[in-house]
């Protein structure tokens, strides 16, 4: 996953952002987010704390108070999605994907067509220019 030599054609906040595109990158940043919550978890041992709401003098408190809210709303949201879901035909007619395609300067890229790895590889695709990317 080798990205595109030529950076000009991509926005310039995201090109400091560019090294997350390959594998590597994001291993690393996975990684550094690891070290960090252990690292912050190593802390509460050795910081003094203020406590003010029951059960906050455990020690990982505030990991284990996080990642249990951070359950619940993803669960909730599931759940959620479950009673507001629509059927693919609830706008019918009207519907955005109901009109017809222009097919004047512009080129349709199918999801099944895609085996690209990353967003050059579906920029250079949409481009004309699959075999360039590798």
């Amino acid at each position: 996953m080798a990205m595109n030599d030529s950076k000009d054609d991509v926005a310039p906040l995201a090109k400091h952002f560019l090294w997350v595109d390959t594998r590597s990158g994001l291993n690393r940043l996975i990684m550094g987010l690891i070290v960090l919550c252990i690292i912050l978890f190593a802390i509460d041992f050795v910081h003094h704390r203020h406590t003010k709401v029951p059960g906050e003098e455990f020690y990982g408190f505030h990991a284990i108070a996080g990642f249990l809210s951070f359950t619940v709303i993803v669960l909730g949201a599931r759940a959620l999605r479950l009673l507001i879901r629509r059927d693919e035909s609830y706008y019918g007619s009207g519907s955005v994907d109901s009109e017809d395609y222009p097919e004047a300067g512009t080129s349709r890229v199918q999801h099944k067509d895609w085996s690209g790895d990353s967003v050059q590889d579906l920029k250079a695709q949409m481009l004309g220019k699959s075999g360039e990317s590798s």
